[in-house]
C-alpha cells in the first residue's frame, strides 16, 4: 500500500515536471522584444543626372542586431519614369559597400516592390544611399523596416524619399 501511494506520487511529480518544461518551450511564453529603430532623415545630393539621398538606420537598443532583416523599397511616381535604381548599404565603420538593387526601373501605373533581407549582423547603424539617374520623369521611393521574427514592431517604420528637383 504505501509503495503505490510512494509510486503514485512520484508519477504526478513527473508529470508536473514534465508540464513545466513544456510550458516553458511554448510560443505563448516567449517574449519577443520590442524592435527600438529610428530612420533618419535624408539629406541629398545632386551630382549633374544623378540624384543622391544618404540616410541611416539606428538600433536604439545597442543589443540589438540585423539578422535575415527584411527591408522593402516600393518605386512609384505621380507620372511615368524610367530610372537607373542603385541601393547600396554600407556598416558604420566598415568600407565594404553591399548592393541591394541595382536595376532600370519603369514605372507606368503599377507600384514596383523589392524587398531585400540584410544577412549581415549589424549592431548599431546602417547607412543607406539610393542613388537615381532618370531617363524621364522623377520616381519616389518608399522604404520601410519589414516585420522580422527577432523583434516585434510597435508601428510602422517607413520613410518616403522624393528627390527634390
Amino acid at each position: 500500500m504505501l509503495l503505490n501511494l510512494i509510486l503514485l506520487l512520484l508519477i504526478i511529480f513527473v508529470i508536473i515536471l514534465l508540464s513545466r518544461q513544456l510550458q516553458k518551450f511554448s510560443p505563448d511564453s516567449y517574449i519577443i522584444p520590442l524592435c527600438n529603430f529610428k530612420i533618419l532623415n535624408p539629406s541629398f545630393e545632386i551630382r549633374e543626372s544623378i540624384k543622391i539621398a544618404r540616410y541611416s538606420i539606428i538600433s536604439k537598443n545597442k543589443d540589438r542586431y540585423f539578422r535575415d532583416f527584411p527591408i522593402g523599397f516600393s518605386f512609384y511616381s505621380n507620372e511615368k519614369f524610367r530610372s537607373k535604381i542603385k541601393i547600396t548599404y554600407t556598416i558604420t565603420g566598415d568600407d565594404e559597400i553591399e548592393v541591394i538593387y541595382d536595376r532600370i526601373v519603369e514605372f507606368n501605373e503599377t507600384m514596383t516592390k523589392h524587398i531585400y533581407y540584410i544577412n549581415d549582423v549589424i549592431v548599431g547603424s546602417i547607412d543607406i544611399e539610393i542613388y537615381t539617374n532618370s531617363y524621364y520623369g522623377t520616381p519616389t521611393i518608399l522604404f520601410e523596416l519589414l516585420q522580422n521574427n527577432m523583434c516585434h514592431m510597435d508601428k510602422e517604420h517607413k520613410l518616403e524619399i522624393v528627390f527634390p528637383d
